[in-house]
């Protein structure tokens, strides 16, 4: 862990002063202990690599991932979490208490307040509205994470070193609003656009509306054992006017083939290779005779051997079991934050579970859903018609669309690099079954570092609570 935390800690300080010293500062500014003196561009530019990287590219994305059996854990840390040993403090203290609370946030406001009214960058609204869609993706996935968590009192610094955890649904009410904020930034006249700053979308402000409408979209769905029909009415207004093909992914597509600056996973597979192929996974795209199959893994003496989750035995060389496949995970591969697929089978479920229910719109929305992801893995268009011949794939009539059968394909699209989003999804709709002999966690343990220095405000909660938007409860 230390390795990747210090090549990409260095990457953003050489490259985007993203939280710089003083030696470095002077080199770009007159006041070297002001950070809010850095250059929105150069902010900009650490915070579009930053957040899919510390948000869901690293630790929270590899936990997430055996959490809700994407892969197994055959060796190391992820065999520990995976037989649900070491299920501490300790677990995910990198992605809070190093990256998304001390740099990240603050980062993303300061490049708010510096490109808003009364800011030294007053009129950039492009920049503006990105970071907004970014602070509010970074807060929902961290609440979807931990549950109550500080937003109000967050980054307010020497103010307050001991930030309230605010409830998960007043956080869920304030990031829909900031979403729609940064729609309305991104629309408004700006005196720049962020170009090649912007790692992501290169400062196309329409790109970036559609991924705030898309987002909206899917975090409305997260809400459906709140409220089942107002959630898919939410989402179903919001995915208008998101993606409208897959050209519009929200994804990081920077990665480099330099040593310590390739794509998160590809790093964690060649050099400490934790995880292996899930039988849960495997078994249930075998039992759809899925073209995707020899696609995303690899054969061990000519033949697929997934990992149990739970009781697999010590493989770090991958000689006993399956591992992901080079052609999904390689140096350069893209790291995708949102997809149209899963924006389609969003829709899909919502068409089901609105108040007037249409099954024809959910087909529909369903097999566009399909279309992309089996496009996106590279099968073959002949294989890809074949496959859809099947009933439990894509019936005929749209009255035998199941919910389960847009989970199952849901699942598989976000694997293996949406383990984050499974891994909630999983929370809220309870599929796949899992197999694992321990019971699943329902969100990650608060970091030693937060019940050390402001242990009075953590909640006193186990992995084993769900969150509100799970149970019902602001525990």
């Amino acid at each position: 862990m230390k390795r990747y935390i210090s090549i990409f800690t260095m990457l953003l300080l050489i490259l985007f002063t993203f939280s710089c010293s003083d030696e470095i500062m002077d080199e770009i500014d007159t006041d070297p202990n002001n950070p809010t003196d850095v250059p929105i561009s150069m902010l900009m530019s650490g915070v579009t690599v930053a957040t899919p990287y510390w948000v869901t590219g690293t630790t929270l994305g590899w936990y997430s991932s055996i959490f809700v059996e994407h892969t197994a854990g055959a060796h190391g840390q992820m065999r520990d979490a995976d037989r649900r040993a070491n299920l501490n403090s300790q677990l995910s203290e990198n992605s809070w208490a190093f990256y998304i609370y001390p740099r990240l946030l603050p980062d993303l406001k300061i490049i708010i307040e510096k490109g808003s009214e009364g800011g030294n960058e007053e009129g950039k609204w492009v920049d503006v509205g990105i970071a907004k869609v970014l602070m509010a993706y970074t807060m929902f996935v961290t609440t979807d994470t931990w549950g109550r968590v500080p937003y109000s009192e967050a980054l307010l610094g020497k103010e307050n070193r001991y930030p309230a955890f605010d409830t998960q649904e007043s956080i869920y009410e304030a990031m829909f609003d900031l979403l729609d904020e940064a729609i309305g930034d991104l629309q408004r006249e700006s005196i720049s656009t962020p170009g090649g700053e912007d790692f992501i979308y290169s400062g196309d402000a329409d790109a970036w509306v559609m991924a705030a409408y898309s987002l909206k979209a899917r975090y409305s769905n997260r809400l459906s054992k709140i409220d089942a029909t107002g959630s898919a009415a939410d989402a179903l207004a919001a995915a208008a006017n998101g993606f409208v093909s897959p050209l519009d992914n929200f994804t990081f597509d920077n990665f480099s083939s330099d040593p310590g600056h390739e794509n998160t996973w590809y790093q964690e597979e060649n050099e400490r290779k934790h995880h292996a192929v899930s039988v849960t996974f495997y078994n249930l795209l075998d039992e759809l005779n899925d073209p995707r199959i020899p696609l995303f893994f690899n054969q061990v003496g000519g033949e697929y051997v997934p990992a149990p989750n739970g009781t697999a035995t010590q493989d770090q060389a991958g000689q006993i079991y399956s591992r992901i496949s080079g052609n999904v995970i390689y140096d350069v591969a893209p790291l995708p934050i949102m997809t149209y697929a899963e924006l389609k089978f969003i829709e899909a479920e919502c068409h089901l579970r609105k108040s007037s229910p249409d099954p024809a719109a959910a087909l529909e929305a369903y097999e566009d859903g399909l279309d992309a992801a089996l496009a996106s893995a590279g099968v073959d268009p002949a294989d890809a018609q074949v496959y859809k011949t099947q009933p439990t794939v894509l019936p005929a009539d749209a009255a035998n669309l199941t919910p389960e059968m847009i989970y199952a394909q849901k699942h598989i699209a976000l694997w293996p690099y949406g383990a984050v989003e499974a891994y909630a999804e999983w929370r809220r709709t309870g599929f796949p079954e899992m197999t694992n002999p321990f019971d699943t966690p329902r969100r990650f343990p608060y970091p030693q570092n937060e019940i050390s220095g402001n242990g009075e405000n953590v909640p006193d909660v186990t992995v084993y609570n769900g969150v509100w938007w799970d149970d019902g409860t602001e525990d």
